[in-house]
């Protein structure tokens, strides 16, 4: 459920607008009660109060937020973020207003890294036909948020066994992949399932991308002015898991990007396979 009962509601009920009957006060009177409350019933009891909350501002949710987060006892500032991101509500507008409230606290922004919520990614799949991902798609623009304010913890980039990176592999989301690779994630989380995911697409340039480093930066040699192109060890070392998976897809080019430039040796069976 919604951190403010919002989610179990049709759809019909969604897009009812408040009753001409509740003036300014009397939202602000229930916000004020449910500040108090910190209810997950209460603004699903009928369609106007539910419709009340569902317009209630930035404001509101981030100090509904702040009450839900404390009301265990004092969390560090990582702890905090990590549950008040698990609510949809809980938006860029809404972490703006939630950051002064949570440093009036006296808390630690730079104490540890939070946990980044799987549901910004579990909807990602890939695009129909050849449309191709955009940098200004969701979830990107808010996580160029989260790892870029300085006013909260940073991210944990590999949260969830890598599933951040998972899923945009998943779904050819190239802009958030390159994204997250910039910000430290490992494809090697969960056995390297990020690549194996790869594989199975057949795909060689997401396969490399996940395994090269790409390095645009370039140093002097001997201050002659001349430049050169830094080479970067690989953040994964290919393996012969991964060789068998691409002969079993029977993803030949992968097959050969394994075997002969990163000199992958095969199981036996899988020589057998590459035999036929």
């Amino acid at each position: 459920m919604d951190v403010i009962g919002l989610e179990s509601l049709p759809v019909e009920v969604i897009i009812l607008p408040p009753s001409p009957g509740f003036r300014t006060e009397h939202h602000q009177l229930l916000y004020e009660v449910q500040l108090h409350a910190l209810s997950e019933s209460f603004p699903i009891t009928s369609r106007h109060i539910y419709a009340v909350f569902q317009l209630s501002p930035a404001s509101f949710r981030s100090q509904y937020l702040s009450g839900r987060a404390f009301a265990r006892g004092p969390q560090d500032m990582a702890s905090i973020f990590t549950k008040i991101l698990r609510y949809p509500i809980c938006t860029e507008e809404v972490v703006e207003h939630l950051v002064p409230l949570l440093a009036e606290r006296g808390l630690d922004v730079k104490a540890s890294r939070f946990d980044i919520p799987k549901r910004l990614f579990r909807s990602l799949a890939p695009k129909p036909g050849s449309i191709r991902w955009k940098e200004q798609e969701p979830p990107l623009l808010f996580l160029q948020y989260l790892f870029d304010s300085p006013g909260i913890p940073k991210p944990n980039v590999n949260s969830h066994g890598g599933y951040a990176l998972t899923k945009a592999v998943h779904a050819k989301f190239i802009p958030l992949i390159r994204f997250l690779l910039d910000y430290g994630a490992e494809p090697q989380c969960k056995n390297c399932l990020a690549i194996f995911v790869a594989i199975r697409q057949k795909d060689l340039a997401l396969v490399k991308l996940l395994i090269e480093r790409d390095d645009s930066s370039y140093t002097d040699c001997l201050g002659t002015g001349k430049r050169k192109r830094r080479k970067l060890e690989d953040r994964v070392v290919v393996n012969s898991a991964m060789l068998k998976a691409a002969v079993k897809c029977d993803a030949r080019d992968i097959v050969d990007y394994m075997a002969r430039e990163k000199g992958c040796i095969p199981y036996m069976q899988t020589l057998h396979m590459m035999a036929k």
